[in-house]
């Protein structure tokens, strides 16, 4: 694992973790790690995000649920060959739990009463999931437009205590900013905490390793876009480590509905136009409907990985996004409209038809009941396990949340471990650079 220093990306003025914004300028942190070694970027014995634990930010606690290694397929579609990487096959079902696995080692490792966020339903579920498997408390904060029932409910079985914010997104995340001094992680997933981002630094060594070569292009579907950023930073580690020669160009897909970074990706000056108002139109893909507002500097993050990469933001629109839905669903994989909108990106001028393309596919359709419907025409399906579980308390506090909570010193023997973990050979590491 990489000892770490935290700075401001605007004033390079360095701070202590957890903190979330410049003390000095306001601007938004980064983790400088120290620089990864061929060993470090490949797979070790450890278990789920820990199995790349060399490519992490060092902590003392690894809490796993089995996140990680999520399968890569071939998809050939409308002529066009690429494949998918299933990130919605992860615990929770979305990309998301790579980042709450090392967000609540990180709490633990602080002793910190649990966590809070600002969430559109995926991570909500996420953190809720492995707040219980730690031992933590979740406290959730959730815009009334962001059309996340089910997700909530999945939430309020795990324990968590959900509070519902008049607005959109950018109204809950001024929520869970104003809690943050109360002992709770941050945990909201912009790019409001520096430490998340980097958990997804392993998916590149995963691309790597099964595709046996660098992708020429990842499309990532992107609200703030710390995924996309993620992903970029593991492809400089395996470059900067002497295991492979090149790296991809990262495209970043919006819903017409709702794009700031595409906006501003055209624009002659991105913080400028980032800071202009972004009128959001109703859009099925609600998990990327993200205005920026109130934190718009964020994105700059995102636009310059994939400047740097070589890559592009690119809008698609909801006829795009629902067909790239229902063709994925006729070969056996239901996801959520955003995970679609990758797939519909790659029909755009920013992925060339001969290139070996990989469309990260962030979260499943299952906690979405209004997709289902869409596919099968009908009504969404009837109230869940889940709307059981939770009770209808409105503290949102379920059986199985007092069971998780029980032990409040630390997780169990059954989620987490302690120390680093050795390297051990891997597929990334067969002798010759890719």
């Amino acid at each position: 694992m990489r000892d770490f220093t935290v700075h401001c990306v605007r004033c390079r003025r360095s701070t202590d973790f957890p903190a979330y914004r410049c003390p000095n300028c306001g601007s938004p942190l980064v983790l400088d790690l120290v620089p990864a070694s061929a060993d470090d970027c490949r797979h070790t014995s450890g278990r789920g995000l820990w199995r790349y634990a060399g490519m992490l930010p060092r902590t003392r606690h690894a809490v796993t649920l089995g996140e990680g290694a999520t399968p890569l397929l071939p998809l050939r579609l409308d002529g066009r060959d690429a494949h998918v990487k299933l990130e919605s096959l992860n615990p929770s079902l979305s990309f998301k739990d790579r980042a709450m696995a090392l967000a609540v080692s990180a709490a633990l490792d602080r002793g910190l009463d649990g966590l809070v966020l600002a969430s559109t339903g995926n991570a909500a579920v996420s953190a809720a999931t492995y707040a219980a498997a730690a031992g933590l408390r979740c406290r959730i904060f959730c815009a009334t437009g962001s059309n996340a029932g089910t997700k909530l409910d999945t939430a309020r079985a795990h324990g968590a205590r959900v509070e519902l914010v008049d607005g959109h997104y950018s109204d809950a995340y001024a929520a869970a900013t104003r809690a943050e001094g109360e002992g709770w992680l941050n945990v909201t997933t912009t790019y409001r905490n520096p430490l998340l981002t980097e958990a997804y630094r392993p998916i590149a060594a995963e691309l790597v390793a099964e595709l046996g070569a660098v992708p020429d292009v990842v499309v990532v579907p992107v609200g703030a876009g710390p995924l996309l950023r993620g992903i970029w930073l593991g492809f400089t580690d395996l470059r900067d480590a002497g295991l492979t020669t090149t790296v991809p160009r990262m495209v970043g897909v919006q819903a017409d509905a709702c794009a700031p970074l595409v906006r501003a990706w055209g624009a002659a000056d991105w913080e400028s136009s980032l800071r202009e108002p972004v009128v959001v139109a109703p859009t099925a893909a609600t998990a990327i409907a993200d205005a920026l507002r109130g934190y718009e500097v964020e994105g700059l993050l995102t636009l310059a990985a994939a400047r740097d990469s070589g890559g592009a933001l690119v809008a698609v629109d909801e006829p795009a996004i629902a067909e790239a839905g229902r063709e994925l669903a006729r070969r056996g994989l239901f996801v959520e409209p955003a995970a679609a909108a990758a797939v519909a990106a790659l029909a755009t001028s920013a992925v060339p038809a001969r290139s070996r393309a990989v469309a990260v596919l962030t979260g499943h359709g299952a906690k979405e009941p209004s997709v289902l419907a869409g596919l099968i025409g009908g009504d969404p399906a009837e109230p869940s396990v889940f709307s059981v579980l939770s009770g209808g308390d409105p503290a949102g506090r379920s059986t199985l949340g007092a069971l998780a909570r029980e032990d409040r010193a630390g997780p169990s023997a059954l989620s987490a471990h302690s120390g680093d973990y050795p390297a051990e050979p891997s597929a990334l590491s067969a002798g010759r650079n890719v």
